[in-house]
C-alpha cells in the first residue's frame, strides 16, 4: 500500500480520465471544432456569453470529476473495509 500512496503523491498515478481512448478523442475533437466555428461566427455580447457558458461548463465538469473521484474512492474503501471486517 505504501508504494501506491507514494506513486500517487509523486504523480506517478494520475487518477483521471485518459485521453488515449479513441472514442473520447473523437468527441473532444467535435467539441473543439464546433467551439472554434461558433467563436468565428459570434461577436460582442454573444461571443462573451458563449465563452462564459463554455468556461462555466468547464468548471462544473471539473468539480463533478473531483466529486465523482472522491465518491468512487470512498466506495472502494468501504468495499475493502467490509470485505475484511466481519460483522
Amino acid at each position: 500500500m505504501k508504494r501506491v500512496l507514494e506513486d500517487l503523491y509523486f504523480g506517478e498515478i494520475q487518477p483521471n480520465i485518459s485521453n488515449e481512448n479513441p472514442r473520447w478523442q473523437k468527441v473532444e475533437q467535435v467539441v473543439d471544432e464546433n467551439e472554434e466555428v461558433l467563436l468565428k461566427l459570434l461577436e460582442g455580447k454573444e461571443r462573451k456569453l458563449f465563452l462564459d457558458l463554455v468556461n462555466a461548463q468547464s468548471e462544473v465538469d471539473g468539480n463533478t470529476a473531483v466529486e465523482n473521484f472522491i465518491s468512487g474512492f470512498k466506495l472502494g474503501a468501504r468495499i475493502i473495509l467490509e470485505s475484511v471486517v466481519e460483522r
